[in-house]
């Protein structure tokens, strides 16, 4: 296992292009279906073994009512909006969009639905909307076509994402879950409809291009799915609150990537917006020292 600070920054690597990696299987022709299904057929099978020795039958100690919550807020049909997203907007908005308000929705879910306060700074909330607002004018507006029409469709999925992702960390949180064994049983309960779906999606879906096939089972089923995962729990074990700003990279890495994969032209707003959201996330998780007086 890489160092901690390096871990942290390959799972902001992992999940920053993960916009892109979606896009570009709609580019060679896969369908949000098609990416949704390779993704937990992947992830299920792998993680079967694990999910098995933890009691599958007892919801992997996660309770069947909380495991069922969890699987909505984080399976199938979070994947599908996600995927979505970037069937109607640019790869590098769901690269800032998904990874900035995440923080933001999770903080508020804490503090007015679970009821545990936790500093904000202002300064980083003003930064991160100002870039959202940057964003979401490229998208509404289209300007000298660099944004498709239509774009804002996926900023609302991508907003959409946010919520269901920080809800689902939110919860896990609150509820005090073990995060493999969630994800292991949400990833099982997924593969679980997955089989249910093949009768209807496994032929058209593996006359697709092979390659394309593969790449999303790679990097949605094992490195998404999997590897982050555990290796961020890993690395939020060694640092505790720190890790949570070296999402603020993810942004970054996700627009770059969508410009050299994807060759998407970054205009000016969203380049702006790109550093005022990296700004902002990085200025929100900071950790404030505590004031110290002269007789500690």
């Amino acid at each position: 296992m890489p160092p901690p600070l390096l871990s942290g920054i390959l799972v902001a690597l992992i999940w920053g292009v993960q916009p892109v990696i979606s896009r570009y299987g709609l580019q060679q022709g896969l369908t949000p279906l098609d990416a949704t299904l390779m993704r937990f057929l992947t992830s299920g099978l792998l993680i079967l073994p694990f999910a098995w020795r933890r009691g599958l039958w007892q919801a992997c100690g996660v309770g069947w009512g909380r495991g069922l919550v969890l699987f909505l807020l984080s399976g199938p049909l979070f994947s599908l909006v996600l995927v979505a997203g970037v069937n109607y907007a640019p790869a590098s908005h769901g690269a800032l969009i998904h990874p900035a308000l995440t923080p933001l929705f999770g903080m508020a879910i804490s503090r007015f639905a679970l009821g545990q306060r936790e500093r904000i700074s202002l300064w980083g909330v003003l930064l991160l909307l100002a870039g959202l607002v940057l964003v979401a004018l490229n998208g509404i507006l289209a300007s000298g076509g660099l944004a498709p029409d239509g774009a804002w469709r996926g900023d609302l999925l991508f907003v959409l994402s946010a919520l269901m992702w920080s809800s689902y960390l939110m919860l896990n949180r609150a509820w005090k879950i073990a995060p493999l064994d969630a994800v292991a049983l949400t990833q099982v309960l997924s593969l679980a409809c997955m089989l249910l779906a093949l009768p209807w999606l496994g032929t058209q879906t593996f006359s697709k291009p092979a390659s394309a096939l593969l790449l999303q089972s790679a990097y949605q089923g094992v490195l998404v799915s999997i590897v982050s995962v555990a290796m961020f729990n890993w690395v939020v074990a060694r640092l505790g609150v720190k890790a949570l700003m070296l999402n603020a990279l993810s942004p970054l890495f996700g627009v770059l990537a969508s410009a050299w994969i994807l060759g998407e032209t970054l205009s000016v707003p969203m380049m702006t917006g790109a550093v005022a959201i990296v700004a902002g996330l990085g200025v929100t998780m900071k950790k404030k020292r505590p004031v110290r007086t002269p007789g500690d």
